[in-house]
């Protein structure tokens, strides 16, 4: 990908879509409904997963009934607010308690409860194989009806599996990539 490459541009009134194989996401553009909405972005080929969790101290416990993860997989995982606040979404390795939990490690010790959801994508880490990532979550705000560009920097986001966005609550979602 160079300065030359073609810019192309995805636009959706959906709950969410993707643009799958190797981009550079340049630009997003969002707008929001009456209602609070969130829109999650993550690098990978295969739709995200939903779950609950908790947090105790530093431990994030997901529920998924039957997620089929290993201890050491790695999670890129959205977390929604809970009472309490909600946990930092990010890129973990998990550690298995139960064919329905797992746990991660946050670095701030928090209570968070009343199983908010959360979405997630996972792999499990080997050569050759091609992390799956949470790149981003925004909540946004009821009543957000006009037009929200996040503008990336410099080269922008480089996706390796492809750009998956989910929309919760959004009017439209646009993104600009390479």
């Amino acid at each position: 990908m160079n300065s030359l490459s073609q810019i192309f541009h995805a636009a959706r009134a959906e709950s969410g879509f993707a643009a799958l194989g190797r981009h550079r996401l340049k630009l997003v553009s969002f707008l929001g409904t009456a209602s609070a909405g969130k829109l999650t972005i993550f690098d990978t080929d295969t739709a995200p997963v939903s779950g609950t969790y908790a947090q105790s101290t530093t431990t994030v416990t997901v529920t998924d009934v039957g997620h089929g993860l290993s201890t050491g997989d790695r999670v890129g995982i959205c977390f929604s607010a809970g009472t309490g606040g909600n946990a930092q979404s990010g890129n973990y390795e998990i550690t298995v308690t139960s064919a329905d939990t797992f746990t991660v490690t946050m670095l701030n010790s928090d209570t968070i409860t009343g199983d908010p959801a959360c979405l997630y994508v996972a792999y499990t880490p080997a050569a050759g194989v091609t992390p799956k990532r949470h790149i981003m979550c925004k909540n946004v705000a009821a009543s957000d009806t006009f037009a929200n560009d996040i503008k990336i920097p410099n080269e922008g986001f480089i996706f390796s599996n492809g750009i998956y966005v989910n929309m919760t609550n959004l009017a439209e979602v646009g993104l600009y990539y390479e």
